[in-house]
């Protein structure tokens, strides 16, 4: 029988036989730049045969090696490199005694990029430190080599996360706005309002407003364009998308596009009042507060102040019908009516103003709590994580009831008229605190901080509590009373300042520093101010540091909270304050224009002085 598996001669001397197939020039995917100057073929390594041979300097830019294969290589090389350099960080912070690893920690915390690091490694911390340190000698090197690569990355992150990405709702841009007609885009974004802004704003009906949106049908009760836009606008300070820049990496132009077609909306309205109307004013003016437009904040202001009076009006009429649309509209109203209430008067506690909007004439009606299976829950979007019951109609219900003390104490002392007597001050200051502690023990078991709190805008209601505390008893600091000890009420101050700072090491655990609202702000100015002069005490200072990591976050956000960390260190020097060396890397990039010296609760005489900051 013949050998069906005939064996082959072998190949011939300088042929390309299959024993020697390996010693066929590989394909290369791209040459040096002498071999491309030369039109030579280059053997892909650097240095190359043909620049050892001539003695050339070899340079192989790999970027330039569009194959698909050439690509994965490189994004693996860049994945390993950003590791090495993740595990290299861990180990500084693990096994280093040397106390500049604390600050480095802190300023990651703060979501620092890989240049702010650099920034701080070659500034704060000079070579000559460095070299007594070789783990952080050695991480300052790696950082300074990737940072260069580190746009790309970002864009190559986002894509990812874009790739993951599944809205909360899911909704059409047209016929809503004709600015970007994106629809995964536009859901994103309106996902991001109702997760991180709304719960604790709430003015605006948020099933209602999802079922018109999605309809798509213009004409809608519950939306409209104009609304749609505002809050677009407002949402794109959450969003790390491109599309959300109007200007690529100008955080100031974030939304703008929206902003300016929401004003062109506004203006085709003519004064008509609707709910979407009424609500999207309250969302412009809180995005003006946002961005720092003082003169777009106060028109917005009288606009809403105005309208808001005219909406309840006709609640009183739709409450007198029969028919179940007019009942809805109603309730709806009356929520709307009270959700820009509260934030009217958060507003105006920190801003030193009595509050624009009055409450409604009524406490409002809510519906019963549902604290069952089937409640609505919250999730951290866009993260894709467990979702939390909600609380919403909770929250809003006691914040409502929290809001009617904050709106007594703002009329009291900031009207303008003559100022009150020691002994008057005093008077209502402990009635004001009895109405605050009466509201504590009167807490649902879901709002009690004993309990594990599973979503942001719970602690967001009990910082803003001790930041009321705050405002109260700045005002008797000096020793000027009789029954209230200057001592009495730096201790009340501070007891609320340090439980901020645990609210946000909460916060900061749970959800990030990143999707953090806006208003927040305000009680971490009041929270630092207060820790400021008494950073000797080591709660104290722990509290301190952990504000000023989450105000260093906020900076990297809002553009309007960047002076906050520059005023309060140039408060300190005044003051003659040693800052925590903790918190170094936090001010380092802080050297530009001086800013005026941050000034306490009792100092602040106008609406500007504190909209500066």
């Amino acid at each position: 029988m013949t050998d069906s598996k005939r064996r082959l001669a072998p190949a011939l001397p300088g042929t390309q036989g299959g024993n020697d197939a390996h010693q066929r020039r590989r394909n290369v995917g791209t040459a040096c730049s002498a071999c491309k100057a030369r039109k030579l073929k280059c053997t892909g390594t650097a240095p190359c045969a043909n620049c050892v041979k001539s003695r050339l300097d070899c340079t192989l830019d790999q970027t330039a090696d569009k194959r698909r294969r050439g690509v994965l290589k490189r994004k693996i090389d860049q994945l390993e490199e950003k590791e090495d350099l993740l595990i290299q960080l861990v180990s500084v912070l693990r096994e280093s005694g040397n106390r500049r690893t604390v600050p480095l920690l802190n300023l990651i915390r703060s979501n620092a990029t890989l240049a702010e690091i650099q920034y701080y490694l070659d500034h704060q911390l000079p070579r000559s430190e460095l070299a007594r340190t070789p783990e952080l000698l050695e991480v300052s090197n790696e950082v300074q080599r990737l940072q260069q690569s580190e746009s790309r990355s970002m864009r190559r992150m986002l894509d990812a996360k874009r790739l993951s990405d599944q809205p909360l709702f899911q909704v059409p841009a047209k016929p809503w706005t004709s600015v970007f007609t994106d629809n995964d885009f536009i859901s994103h974004l309106v996902s991001l309002w109702f997760t991180w802004f709304h719960p604790f704003c709430n003015w605006v009906d948020r099933d209602r407003f999802i079922h018109d949106m999605q309809a798509g049908l213009l004409g809608a009760k519950y939306c409209s364009p104009f609304l749609v836009n505002a809050i677009l606008a407002y949402a794109c300070a959450y969003s790390d998308y491109p599309e959300a820049y109007a200007v690529p990496g100008d955080l100031s132009s974030k939304g703008t596009q929206y902003y300016e077609e929401a004003k062109r909306l506004l203006e085709k309205e003519e004064g008509r009042i609707t709910l979407p109307t009424v609500q999207g004013i309250g969302v412009l003016w809180a995005r003006a507060c946002m961005m720092g437009q003082d003169r777009q904040r106060w028109i917005y202001r009288s606009q809403l102040a105005y309208s808001a009076d005219e909406l309840f009006k006709n609640r009183s009429v739709l409450a007198s019908k029969a028919n179940e649309d007019a009942l809805r509209m109603a309730r709806v109203i009356n929520n709307t009516s009270w959700g820009l209430f509260n934030s009217a008067t958060t507003h105006a506690l920190f801003h030193q103003k009595t509050p624009i909007i009055k409450p409604p004439p009524h406490l409002p009606s809510f519906p019963p709590v549902n604290h069952e299976a089937n409640q609505d829950e919250w999730q951290p979007y866009p993260t894709q994580a467990e979702t939390s019951p909600s609380h919403t109609t909770c929250l809003f219900n006691e914040l409502c009831h929290l809001n009617l003390i904050t709106y007594d104490i703002s009329n009291y002392y900031f009207q303008q008229e003559a100022p009150h007597s020691r002994s008057q001050m005093e008077q209502k200051t402990f009635e004001f605190h009895n109405r605050l502690r009466g509201w504590t023990d009167r807490l649902p078991e879901c709002l009690q901080t004993g309990n594990s709190i599973k979503v942001p805008h719970v602690l967001c209601l009990h910082m803003y509590h001790h930041a009321i505390l705050i405002t109260l008893y700045a005002f008797h600091k000096t020793p000027n009373h009789e029954n209230i000890t200057p001592t009495q009420a730096q201790s009340i101050c501070l007891s609320s300042a340090r439980s901020i700072g645990q609210c946000m090491q909460i916060y900061r655990a749970s959800w990030g520093l990143d999707p953090m609202p806006m208003f927040i702000i305000q009680w971490i100015k009041a929270a630092l101010l207060t820790l400021l002069e008494h950073l000797d005490d080591p709660e104290n200072r722990e509290a301190f540091i952990i504000l000023c990591i989450a105000a260093k976050a906020f900076s990297r956000r809002f553009e309007k909270t960047k002076p906050l960390l520059r005023s309060l260190q140039d408060t300190a020097r005044e003051m003659k304050i040693s800052l925590p060396v903790e918190a170094d890397p936090l001010f380092a990039e802080l050297e530009g224009q001086r800013l005026p010296r941050l000034v306490g609760i009792k100092d602040e005489t106008s609406d500007q002085a504190s909209s500066d900051v």
